[in-house]
């Protein structure tokens, strides 16, 4: 995927052939990252989608003209998820559901219908006036955190930082849904560049 023109054809086909079934998803990832104008060392290979693990059916059915496969339960040492990929105009598309990540005795888990995508920033499209919307940066900055992408977390703590007030409250948020180790947090925090209660507010 080299094009960004791409990126948001595919967009835009996924918001038209979903906006019907009702089941919410955000975009998140690299090319989440670089809608937000964060520089990549490379373009993104593919497009994620995040959903709850109740939506991924719904999804599926919804895009079953450009599926590759069909949801599977996907298991790694830190992940757990079900996933299924679709091909939309030359566009690799990973639909990611009921995500979770265990590591560094930490535990974070993706709600999208009740967090992410109500806290998560639209992207608007020409022509489509079904929502799009980008997975909150808080999300991007755990999950990057607790893969040990150091490189991304640096990245994203002087995105968030540079506009606090639109990220804090997602952060919190996350932060209260969910298990992080204590001085793990605290060493985030200090990316951040406000004290954890700064950050509780």
């Amino acid at each position: 995927m080299t094009e960004t023109v791409d990126l948001y054809k595919a967009l835009a086909t996924l918001a038209g052939a979903t906006k019907a079934c009702g089941a919410k998803w955000v975009i998140g990832g690299s090319a989440g990252l670089l809608m937000r104008g964060v520089d990549l060392p490379e373009p993104p290979r593919d497009l994620d989608l995040y959903c709850d693990e109740s939506s991924v059916w719904t999804l599926h059915e919804a895009l079953a003209d450009y599926a590759q496969d069909k949801p599977e339960l996907s298991v790694t040492s830190i992940y757990r998820s079900t996933l299924c990929h679709f091909d939309i105009n030359g566009v690799q598309v990973e639909l990611v559901g009921g995500f979770r990540v265990t590591a560094r005795r930490s535990s974070y888990r993706t709600q999208v219908d009740g967090l992410l995508w109500p806290s998560g920033d639209e992207l608007k499209l020409p022509h489509i006036d079904s929502p799009v919307r980008l997975a909150p940066l808080a999300h991007e900055l755990w999950f990057n955190q607790l893969r040990g992408r150091d490189d991304r977390v640096s990245q994203i703590a002087s995105a968030m930082s540079a506009a606090w007030s639109a990220h804090a409250q997602p952060l919190a948020a996350i932060e209260l849904a969910n298990s992080f180790d204590a001085k793990l947090t605290e060493e985030l925090h200090a990316r951040l560049g406000f004290p954890a209660q700064e950050v509780m507010r």
